[in-house]
């Protein structure tokens, strides 16, 4: 095997691990929104999160991992949406607001 052939692999190998975390991420964000809805009697619109921004930070340990931000709608009377957001270290929640 060529220095080559062993970059291509690991280069593979690093866009599928962001890949699979992504995926993990945004359900974990989506459970976490419709949850959030149910808990304040709403209805958790589209069944859907939306990445809006994704960043490198470190953790409480120091460790570099993805920071993402995802929004959401939910509608408290089924004629208004209104917009929530969430923020996620690593694969753990830590922030979530809901609109009004």
């Amino acid at each position: 095997m060529s220095v080559l052939d062993i970059t291509s692999f690991l280069g593979l190998a690093a866009l599928l691990w962001y890949w699979l975390d992504a995926i993990r991420c945004k359900e974990i964000a989506r459970a976490a929104g419709k949850h959030a809805s149910q808990q304040a009697e709403a209805q958790f619109l589209d069944d859907t999160v939306e990445l809006t921004k994704l960043r490198l930070r470190r953790d409480a340990q120091g460790r570099l991992v993805w920071y993402r931000e995802y929004r959401f709608e939910f509608s408290r009377d089924g004629a208004y949406r209104i917009r929530g957001a969430l923020a996620m270290l690593g694969q753990r929640v830590v922030r979530l607001e809901l609109g009004p």
